[in-house]
């Protein structure tokens, strides 16, 4: 199937970019041990995620650039796609056919048995559990059955814009994009991840796989390079392993405070009958600090892979710029200044080609995950502060910039988002010792056990803790959008990094003969873990029902065959729904969707509701004309709608009907703007 081969060729081209300019990449799997020894992992826990990424990254800007040049053929994307899959089946064939004439590519080939296996079975069991974990979470939220679509209930909000995108570019011709939910304004949303899954159901795969498999894929990814982060910085496989427990289940005090609430109650009983998640603080009874965030906002992990794989590749120079101060004499400050700041390696560069590649990559991922984007610059810069060869960072941090500049330019009409400062994120109190309070309700112990496992770390490793934190406190005190809510990918992102400190105490404490030490780290552990294992079994519940939508509905169908991406669609404030389904253009969906966009929804708001109140077809046209309506939807959440009331008889009167199903007040009609009726 073209779809998979799709996938194959985005690899091959990651194999062949990252043998260019990461040809040291498999040595990220071996982690020296204080004692002169090495740990050595599978190759395939960096090279995997570093092929898929960066090959998926090229060859899908590739096919989108390609058909875009093409926009005004009948299926741009066959074009995009002939153009992409073929230049990177080329690059590939060539960067192989150069590697085998090269004598030291011969004699440092891939060795199969190191790229699967260390001699640890530990290693491939993590993986194998990974791979099961995330693809039931993935086939849960998504899947299909038949010719029905099942959208779990936990994700359906979110999924609304995401398959308005991903219809639109897989049966209909979204060039020059446009936001599905928002139709006919520049795109303001990163979403280059859901035309990857748009262009995958275009070539051939069902359309719960082609949007799971890449999602399946990139988060077994954020999973094995954060192995792979917590090898290097802390050189212990249980910490790694707790680690990645503590990323899967969040620190919360949630459901402690729930028992506690209902103490002297069959609190158990009420806990298994619950069906939603627990909230003690704003929004948490979305889940949005849970895995129901990894499902519904698939993008992420695609973006947080990304992150660790350039932290992995500088984590190197301030690993080596701390041992160089070690070197240094006590007392001597001006000599730590010196080598930080004032000699030859200091501003030097160490490896431009490396540079070069990393700049490359973070810079195509803007519209994948422009969060993602941001926080890794961020990490990058205070990393960059106490290393040496500070040049190196410059070089990947201009690349970067200057590529989602150019994205930005090309894609936005504004120019791109704006930053101000904006104290407390969500908390509800945004005094300083309020969003403490916020802080310690909604993360629990983690931060606690954190800073104890720093303690007992020392240079980089004690440095790198506050790098992971910096994500973290620009989601306090910045803000992006106007929604600000949109912050706590960046408060996810550190706490996922920062777990890793805390599985290091724990670990600390395990590994202490005392039993009373071994007990409190069990305890901490479920305290820990308790509040996350428990909203993972509320994502269950959620998903034990879906909103089912018919592939082959006739409204869906109807609008496949009849409408384009430039014919744009009055409709209710629908989020998800058969014309979301069919690829169609919405002049104003759901507005959250919108707004948290950054886009100006209140006059679209008062525009709809003049439209369908219109009282003379005179009035109707006129409003029509102005707002570029194409089509007019009139159905039961129109008629039903507390915003305004219908004139459906005005816009009979006006307009011809093309499409009709149903009768009464579940009739659902499509009137044509393009062919008014005669006086």
């Amino acid at each position: 199937m073209l779809g998979i081969l799709y996938l194959m060729i985005c690899i091959a081209v990651g194999s062949a970019f990252c043998g260019i300019f990461f040809p040291n990449l498999r040595k990220l799997t071996d982690i020296p041990k204080g004692d002169g020894t090495m740990i050595t992992l599978p190759r395939y826990f960096v090279m995997l995620p570093a092929w898929f990424l960066t090959g998926t990254l090229f060859v899908t800007w590739t096919v989108y650039l390609s058909a875009y040049i093409f926009k005004g053929a009948e299926k741009p994307l066959i074009f995009g796609d002939s153009i992409g899959m073929s230049l990177g089946a080329v690059f590939f064939g060539l960067w192989l056919l150069f590697g085998v004439l090269r004598k030291e590519e011969k004699k440092d080939g891939l060795n199969l048995k190191e790229f699967f296996f260390s001699g640890n079975v530990w290693y491939n069991a993590f993986s194998a559990f990974t791979i099961l974990f995330v693809g039931y979470l993935m086939y849960l939220t998504f899947n299909v059955s038949g010719r029905e679509l099942n959208v779990g209930i936990s994700v359906f909000s979110d999924f609304a814009p995401h398959m308005g995108m991903i219809r639109s570019f897989s049966v209909s011709d979204n060039f020059p994009t446009q936001y599905a939910h928002f139709a006919g304004e520049d795109i303001k949303y990163h979403f280059m991840f859901q035309f990857l899954a748009g262009n995958l159901e275009f070539l051939g795969l069902r359309i719960d796989h082609a949007f799971n498999v890449p999602s399946i894929i990139s988060m077994v990814s954020v999973y094995h390079l954060l192995f792979v982060l917590t090898m290097h910085l802390l050189k212990s496989r249980l910490t790694a392993w707790l680690g990645a427990l503590f990323f899967t289940f969040r620190s919360s005090f949630s459901v402690f405070r729930y028992m506690a609430e209902y103490r002297g109650k069959d609190v158990f009983k009420m806990l298994r009958e619950n069906t939603q998640f627990l909230a003690y603080t704003t929004h948490e009874d979305w889940g949005l600090w849970n895995l129901n965030v990894y499902c519904n906002q698939r993008h992420l992990c695609f973006g947080i892979t990304a992150i660790l794989l350039a932290i992995l590749l500088f984590l190197p120079y301030l690993t080596d710029s701390f041992k160089t101060l070690e070197k240094v004499e006590k007392g001597q400050r001006f000599g730590k200044i010196r080598t930080l700041f004032f000699c030859k390696e200091a501003f030097w560069v160490l490896d431009v080609k490396a540079s070069i590649g990393a700049g490359l990559f973070l810079g195509s991922l803007a519209f994948f995950h422009g969060s993602a984007l941001i926080a890794a610059i961020a990490m990058l810069f205070f990393m960059a502060a106490f290393s040496r060869f500070k040049i190196d960072y410059l070089i990947t941090a201009l690349i970067a910039m200057g590529m989602s500049f150019l994205q930005t330019n090309f894609f936005m009409d504004d120019g791109g988002i704006g930053v101000k400062y904006q104290f407390g994120f969500i908390a509800e109190n945004t005094t300083p010792s309020g969003v403490v309070g916020y802080i310690f309700a909604l993360t629990g112990i983690v931060l606690l056990l954190t800073l104890l496992g720093a303690c007992l770390t020392k240079g980089a490793v004690r440095y790198m803790c506050f790098v992971f934190a910096v994500p973290f406190i620009m989601s306090f005190t910045l803000a992006v959008t106007d929604d600000v809510t949109v912050n706590h990918k960046w408060v996810m992102i550190s706490l996922m990094l920062l777990s890793m400190y805390a599985a290091h105490f724990v670990t600390y404490l395990l590994k202490e003969k005392a039993v009373l030490q071994r007990v409190l780290a069990v305890i901490l552990i479920i305290c820990m873990t308790a509040t996350g294992f428990y909203e993972f079994t509320i994502v269950q519940k959620k998903n034990e029902n879906y909103i089912k939508l018919n592939l082959d509905d006739p409204v869906t169908m109807w609008i496949e065959e009849n409408a384009t991406t430039e014919d744009m669609f009055l409709t209710s404030w629908y989020s998800l729904s058969n014309v979301v389904m069919g690829g169609a253009m919405l002049y104003y969906g759901w507005p959250y969707y919108a707004w948290s966009a950054g886009y100006d929804t209140n006059y679209r708001g008062q525009q709809v509701a003049l439209m369908y109140e219109a009282s003379s077809p005179v009035e109707l046209s006129y409003l029509v004309a102005k707002n570029k309506i194409d089509y007019i939807i009139v159905d039961n959440d129109v008629r039903t709608n507390s915003e305004y009331d219908v004139r459906e008889d005005v816009i009979e009167e006006t307009f011809k009907e093309v499409f009709s199903q149903g009768e009464g007040d579940w009739q659902f009609r499509i009137f044509d703007t393009h062919q008014p009726l005669d006086d």
